[in-house]
C-alpha cells in the first residue's frame, strides 16, 4: 500500500480506531468549482452497526457462514438493474433511463446495509508521486497524487458519494502516519473490499483512443461460439475499424493500473461487483472478462497480432495485464463468488508468480500487497514481521507457509542470488528470474487449452521425495533451516544458460566428456531426452505418453516448419512466426551439446513423419517451448541429465549453476534441489528436473545403502 498522503495536522483527522468495533474510516466527496480544490468529508464508521432489516436477513436465511458478497447478492437479488446496452456506434438520441448509468455500483437508499449507510471502496494506482493536489479534507489542507485527485474529482461530478454512500480510500481513510494501524488496515483489507457495495476500479484518464476499448469489449461479450472468431468479424457500419478497436484495447492493458500489485486483492475481493472506470466511461467486471476472453478464443490470440502489426506496424502487444486477467483474476474472483469462503486462498508459488511482474514502490510490498490472497494464519504470522527489513521478511514468509503446510515446497524457490541478500533456502520475492510461463502447471495460451481454469497443482505433479514428510527446525533465529534428506548426484556438464529474452549463452556451455548415459542404449536415451524436454509433462499436467516422442521431429526452425505445417493445414502452428524463437533459439544453441558420443542435434529430424497428429504436436511444442525458459540443461555424475535452475537476468556471471553442485532429495519437496556445499553448511540453488527421479526412484538407492540420510544445514 503506497504512502501518498501529508497533512497539516494528522492527529486531528486521525482519532485512534476501535478494533473490536470494526471501525473504517469513509469519505464523503462534496461538489467542487473547477480549479478550485476538491472538498471532502472523512468520517470513523463501525462495519458492526448493520441495519436490524439486514441483520434479521442474514439470520433467517442461515447465511452467516456466507461471505460478505454472497450475502449481498442475496440481499439484492430481488432488484433488478438494466445493464448498458452494447453497441459501437453512439445512438442518435439514448434514452437513459434505459439503463443504469452505474452498472449496480450505486444502491438504493432502501438496500442500504448499515444504519449510517453504505460504501464502496476505490481501486487505483498511485501514479507519479511528485505530482500532488491539494484536496480539502475536513477543513483541511491534504496532499495527494494527482491521479487520486483526479478520480475523486470526476466522481464528485456524479454526486453519488456526497451522503449516506460513502467511499473508501486507503491513502486518505488509513492514517500513513501510525505504524500501529498502517498494517492493521492492511490485513483488514481484504475485509474491507469484499464487505464494501461495489469497488470501483479507477483505470485513469486522458487517453483519447482508450475510449474505443470499453465499447469494444462490451461488443466482444455479446457474441457466442464461432460469432468470436476475430477474422470473421462484421463490425456496424460507422464504427472504426477492427485495427482502431484493438489499438484501444492494447493501449488500455498498457496503463499502469493493471501493473500495481495492491489491484489483485482489491478485484478479487469485488468480484461481480467491480466496475471499471476510464473517465467517464464504465464497464462491469463481468463484462471486462467475458469481453477479454474472446481474445483467447481459437486462433484470435495470433490474428489480434498479425491485424495491429498490419495496421500500425511495430505497435505491439504488451500481455501481461492480459493474461493476469484472464490467467489469474477471472479464475480467482470465480472461486470467491462460490459457496465456500476462502476458496481463492494462494499458495505460495502462485503468490510468488503474482507478485513478479507487478510494480511496488517498497519491496516489502511485493508480500503485504498479497497477504489477503493468503490463508488467514499464515498472513497474521506474516503481518507480525510488518516492520522487517526484505531479508527477515523473506525467510518470515518462507518460515510462514513451511510451519503451516507442514511441507518444505518453498524451497522450491529458493536460491543465492536474490537482490534482498537474504537466506538461499527462503524465496526473495524481488528476484527478476522467476518465469511464470515455466512452470509445468502454466495453462498455456493455445487450442488446446482454456487458460482461465485453474491450474494443476504443482504440489501433486511430481513425487520425488517418495511421500516421506518433511522434518525441520529453525535455529540461530532466523536465518538457518535444518532439515533431512540426502545427495544422489551431481552437476557434471552444463547446456547454455538463458542471457535475457531472446538469447542463449552458447560460450557458456560446459561439456562432459566423461559422460556415458545411464538410461541405456541410443533409442533409450533418446525416449529419456524427448521426456526431459518435456518435463515429462504435457498439458494440465498430464504425464506424456509414446505418441510425444514425437518433439524429436519438430523442426529446428519456422523455415523448415512452416511448409509442412502449411501443407497439414496446421493453421494454428503456421501461425507461430512469432512465437517459434526459444525452442528454435535453444536447439541451435545446443546442435552440438554431447551426450556422451553423441551430439544432442543427432537425435533430432526435420521432417515431420506423414500420418503425423496435429494435436500431438502442439502439445510437444507448447511444453517445450514452456521447458526451455528458467532452467539450464544439465548432465550429471551418474549418467543422466534433466535441468537446474537458471539466472536469466543476469549480469553477474558468477551467479550461476555450477559444475560440481549436488543434486539432493529433501523430505518433504516433491522435486529434486540442486544444493551447493558453504563451509559446513548448505545453499539451495534452486529447483531441478533429473529424468528417471521424479516419482520416488531415488529412495531404492537409500533402501540399498548407496545414498545415506543426512541433517542438511541451509543458509
Amino acid at each position: 500500500m503506497e504512502n501518498e498522503t501529508t497533512s497539516t495536522d494528522q492527529g486531528a483527522l486521525y482519532a485512534p480506531l476501535n478494533k473490536t468495533a470494526h471501525e473504517i474510516r469513509l469519505l464523503t466527496i462534496k461538489q467542487c468549482l473547477p480549479k478550485q480544490p476538491l472538498q471532502c468529508h472523512l468520517e470513523t464508521v463501525s462495519l458492526t452497526e448493520v441495519r436490524p432489516e439486514y441483520a434479521s436477513f442474514i439470520s433467517s436465511n442461515g447465511l452467516s457462514e456466507q461471505t460478505p458478497r454472497q450475502i449481498k447478492h442475496k440481499w439484492t437479488a430481488s432488484h433488478q438493474t438494466i445493464g448498458p446496452r452494447p453497441h459501437l456506434v453512439a445512438d442518435e438520441e439514448e434514452d437513459d433511463n434505459e439503463e443504469d448509468r452505474f452498472l449496480g455500483s450505486v444502491p438504493e437508499p432502501s438496500l442500504y446495509r448499515y444504519r449510517w449507510g453504505d460504501f464502496a471502496a476505490l481501486s487505483y494506482v498511485w501514479g507519479d508521486g511528485s505530482l500532488r493536489k491539494t484536496i480539502i479534507l475536513n477543513g483541511q489542507q491534504m496532499l495527494v497524487t494527482a491521479n487520486l485527485e483526479r478520480a475523486l474529482r470526476t466522481l464528485a461530478q456524479d454526486r453519488v458519494f456526497d451522503q449516506d454512500y460513502k467511499l473508501w480510500v486507503d491513502a486518505v481513510c488509513i492514517n500513513q502516519a501510525d505504524d500501529q494501524e498502517r498494517p492493521h488496515q492492511i490485513q483488514k483489507m481484504r475485509e474491507i473490499y469484499s464487505s464494501s457495495w461495489a469497488v470501483v476500479a479507477w483505470i485513469g484518464t486522458g487517453h483519447p483512443i482508450v475510449e474505443y476499448a470499453f465499447p469494444f469489449l462490451e461488443f466482444l461479450a455479446t457474441l457466442e461460439g464461432e460469432q468470436r472468431n476475430l477474422i470473421d468479424l462484421v463490425l456496424p457500419p460507422g464504427a472504426p475499424s477492427l485495427a482502431q478497436y484493438l489499438y484501444a484495447l492494447s493501449e488500455l492493458m498498457k496503463q499502469d493500473y493493471w501493473f500495481r500489485l495492491w489491484i489483485i486483492q482489491e478485484l478479487i475481493m469485488g468480484a461481480s461487483s467491480t466496475v471499471l472506470r476510464h473517465g467517464d466511461q464504465l464497464i462491469s467486471w463481468q463484462t471486462f472478462l467475458k469481453g477479454l476472453g474472446v481474445l483467447y478464443h481459437g486462433s484470435n490470440w495470433l490474428f489480434k497480432d498479425n491485424e495491429l502489426r498490419r495496421a500500425r506496424g511495430n505497435v505491439s502487444w504488451h500481455t501481461y495485464g492480459m493474461h493476469l486477467v484472464h490467467m489469474d483474476l477471472r479464475q480467482l474472483t470465480r472461486a470467491e463468488e462460490e459457496e465456500e469462503p476462502g476458496a481463492s486462498r494462494l499458495k505460495f508459488r502462485r503468490l510468488l508468480d503474482m507478485a513478479n511482474s507487478s510494480k511496488c514502490r517498497d519491496m516489502k510490498d511485493k508480500v503485504f500487497a498479497l497477504v489477503g490472497m493468503m490463508d488467514p494464519a499464515i498472513a497474521a504470522d506474516i503481518m507480525q514481521a510488518y516492520e522487517f527489513k526484505p531479508p527477515k521478511l523473506f525467510a518470515a514468509v518462507a518460515r510462514a507457509f513451511i510451519v503451516h503446510t507442514n511441507n518444505l515446497e518453498a524451497l522450491r524457490h529458493g536460491n543465492p542470488w536474490g537482490p534482498a541478500g537474504g537466506p538461499s533456502w527462503a524465496a526473495d520475492w524481488t528476484w527478476p528470474s522467476r518465469i511464470r510461463f515455466s512452470r509445468p502447471e502454466y495453462n498455456m495460451a493455445g487450442p488446446l487449452c482454456d487458460a482461465s481454469e485453474p491450474e494443476v497443482d504443482p504440489d501433486t505433479i511430481y513425487c520425488a521425495h517418495g511421500g516421506i514428510p518433511a522434518s525441520y527446525q529453525f535455529i540461530d533465529d532466523w536465518r538457518l533451516l535444518q532439515c533431512h534428506g540426502f545427495i544422489f548426484d551431481e552437476v557434471s556438464g552444463l547446456g547454455a544458460p538463458e542471457a535475457g529474452f531472446f538469447k542463449w549463452d552458447e560460450g557458456r556451455i560446459v561439456q562432459c566428456s566423461t559422460w556415458r548415459s545411464a538410461y541405456g542404449d541410443a533409442e533409450a536415451t533418446g525416449r529419456a531426452l524427448w521426456n526431459t524436454l518435456l518435463l515429462s509433462v504435457i498439458l494440465r499436467g498430464e504425464r506424456a505418453q509414446d505418441c510425444h516422442a514425437a518433439l524429436l521431429n519438430l523442426p529446428s526452425s519456422f523455415y523448415h516448419a512452416l511448409e509442412q505445417f502449411q501443407v497439414k493445414k496446421w493453421d494454428w502452428l503456421s501461425g507461430q512466426a512469432g512465437y517459434y524463437f526459444k525452442w528454435q533459439l535453444w536447439r541451435n544453441a545446443h546442435e552440438n551439446f554431447m551426450l556422451g558420443q553423441q551430439t544432442l542435434g543427432s537425435f533430432f529430424t526435420d521432417v515431420i513423419p506423414g500420418d503425423a497428429d496435429e494435436k500431438t504436436y502442439i502439445e510437444v511444442y507448447c511444453s517445450a517451448q514452456r521447458t526451455v525458459q528458467q532452467r539450464r540443461f544439465i548432465l550429471t555424475k551418474q549418467g543422466y541429465f534433466g535441468w537446474g535452475p537458471d539466472n536469466v537476468y543476469n549480469s553477474d556471471l558468477s551467479k550461476e549453476l555450477r559444475v560440481g553442485d549436488k543434486i539432493a532429495i529433501v523430505f518433504g519437496c516433491s522435486t529434486p534441489l540442486v544444493i551447493r556445499p558453504k563451509g559446513g553448511q548448505y545453499e539451495v540453488v534452486g529447483e531441478a528436473y533429473v529424468q528417471g527421479f521424479m516419482d520416488g526412484e531415488a529412495m531404492g538407492l537409500v533402501e540399498s545403502g548407496q545414498c545415506e540420510v543426512k541433517a542438511f544445514t541451509f543458509c
